[in-house]
């Protein structure tokens, strides 16, 4: 069984929700001062004042003024700054 095969059945066993199951983006904001999003594929743009990652299909931008990257691994990112807007583009 491959590796992905085996995240779809648990969970679906564990009836978690649909961004566990296929790698979909997941993504949080606490107000307008912070905004955590999983799963992208690196940093196509960075500036104070927008931050455009690649998803894979399509890309996902924040804006707003003193965009900061508080801390990042291979998928996750958790950016700081007055968050003006967060947009989907495929």
């Amino acid at each position: 069984m491959s590796k992905q095969s085996f995240i779809v059945r648990a969970a679906d066993l564990f009836d978690l929700p649909a961004d566990v199951r296929g790698g979909l983006m997941h993504i949080e904001m606490t107000g307008n001062r912070e905004v955590y999003i999983e799963n992208h594929k690196g940093i196509l743009e960075l500036s104070e004042n927008e931050v455009r990652l690649n998803m894979g299909k399509g890309s996902v931008k924040v804006t707003g003024a003193d965009i900061g990257v508080l801390a990042m691994n291979a998928d996750e990112i958790r950016l700081s700054g007055i968050i003006g807007s967060v947009s989907f583009e495929v």
